[in-house]
C-alpha cells in the first residue's frame, strides 16, 4: 500500500515543517486532527479508518501525556495501513487510473509555468496541484459460457441470453477504438453462425 511505502517520509516531512527532530516530535490532539486530514487527503482509502479521531488518539497515547510522539503516531498509522485492502487488479481500476492520470498530467502541465516562475521545485507537487487517486467500484461482470453474472452495488444478477447480451453491450461500449468494436462484432457474428471452435487433443 502507498501508506506503508510513504509513511516514514510523510511523518518526517511533518516534523521538518514544524522545525523539529522527527524522533523528538510530539503532537497535540488539535495537531493530530490536522495530520488526519492530510492523511485522508493523501490516502483517501484510509478515510474509513479515521472516523473517531478522539478514540484513536486516546488509544495510542500510551504514556497518557496528552500528546503523541513519533513512535506512537507511527504505530497508529501503521495499524491503519494494515487494515487497508489493495485495489482490485481489474480493467475497471486501470480505466479509472488512466483517466485520473490524464487529468493530473494536464493540471501539472498547466501549473508548470507558474511553478517555474515562482521557483517552486520542492515539496509535494501532487498535493499542490491535484488530489490523490480515489477508486470508485462500479460493480463486476463475468461472462461464463452462454450466461453472465453481474454484481452492482451489492445486488447480484445472473441469467442466460439476456445477461450475455447485456454483458456484451457493456463490453462493446467500453472498447477503446472503432477497430476493436468492428473485430468484436465480427467475432460474435462468426460465433453465432458457426459456433465456438473446439479442439480436442
Amino acid at each position: 500500500n502507498n501508506v506503508a511505502d510513504h509513511l516514514v517520509t510523510f511523518l518526517r516531512t511533518l516534523a521538518v515543517e514544524k522545525g523539529k527532530d522527527p524522533e523528538k516530535m510530539h503532537i497535540t490532539f488539535a495537531e493530530w486532527r490536522k495530520v488526519a486530514q492530510r492523511v485522508k487527503k493523501r490516502f483517501p482509502q484510509a478515510s474509513d479508518h479515521l472516523r473517531r479521531l478522539d478514540k484513536l488518539f486516546e488509544q495510542y497515547d500510551k504514556d497518557r501525556s496528552g500528546t503523541l510522539d513519533f513512535g506512537e503516531l507511527r504505530e497508529l498509522l501503521i495499524q491503519i495501513d494494515s487494515k487497508l485492502t489493495s485495489l482490485p487488479a481489474t480493467a475497471q481500476r486501470a480505466h479509472q487510473q488512466g483517466q485520473y492520470l490524464g487529468r493530473k498530467f494536464s493540471k501539472l502541465a498547466q501549473a508548470a509555468p507558474g511553478m517555474a516562475a515562482n521557483e517552486v521545485d520542492y515539496g509535494d507537487l501532487d498535493d499542490a496541484v491535484y488530489k490523490a487517486f480515489e477508486y470508485h467500484h462500479l460493480g463486476s461482470l463475468a461472462y461464463i459460457g452462454n450466461s453472465a453474472v453481474f454484481d452492482f452495488a451489492g445486488l447480484s444478477f445472473s441469467g442466460g441470453l439476456l445477461a450475455v447480451y447485456i454483458w456484451r453491450s457493456v463490453y462493446f461500449a467500453q472498447s477503446v477504438s472503432f477497430r476493436t468494436r468492428v473485430l468484436l462484432a465480427m467475432d460474435w457474428s462468426k460465433r453465432a453462425m458457426f459456433g465456438r471452435d473446439l479442439m480436442s487433443y
